[in-house]
């Protein structure tokens, strides 16, 4: 017995953030094995850290397939205090990220918890800089945000990098 597949979905899961609403239009082939995605979002993790998504018999599971997650916590400050308009525009914005996990705002900041594997704070900012234009930032802001960048790059490679005994290089 043969099952058909609809175009537009195939039964399976995300390989980023294990949703099983994916889209047969959202492909990336790693290794000679094609992976669906249920968003853009999903398949440009992916491409950029495929090991953190995909084991291999060297080193086996990778860390999602492990269940892990980096929960990281971060404060996103403003230049001024922020209204409520704006508010609910920039946490609706957000929301639609993937691995956001709390969202909680006071006069001048957000306070974002994100898994780290499905979303970077870089993304988080590009929704933010993108959902408002009233917002602006500081060279001061843009040159701390690029150091915490780097170093969520670096955690992300020493995760996609672990031995089989699960310790780093």
């Amino acid at each position: 017995m043969v099952l058909a597949m609809s175009k537009l979905e195939f039964t399976g899961h995300c390989p980023v953030c294990r949703m099983t609403n994916i889209s047969s239009s959202l492909t990336f082939n790693y290794q000679g094995v094609e992976h669906y995605f249920c968003s853009s979002q999903c398949l440009e993790r992916f491409v950029a850290h495929p090991h953190l998504f995909v084991g291999d018999p060297k080193h086996g599971l990778s860390p999602k397939q492990k269940g892990l997650s980096a929960l990281k916590k971060r404060r996103i400050g403003f230049a001024k205090p922020i209204d409520e308009e704006l508010k609910a525009e920039l946490k609706q914005s957000v929301l639609l990220l993937m691995g956001i996990e709390e969202l909680i705002f006071d006069q001048e900041c957000l306070y974002v918890t994100y898994d780290l594997l499905q979303v970077s704070l870089e993304q988080i900012e590009s929704v933010i800089e993108q959902s408002s234009e009233r917002l602006q930032s500081g060279l001061v802001n843009q040159v701390s945000r690029t150091f915490i960048h780097f170093s969520e790059e670096c955690e992300l490679d020493n995760l996609a990098h672990l031995t089989r005994d699960s310790s780093c290089h």
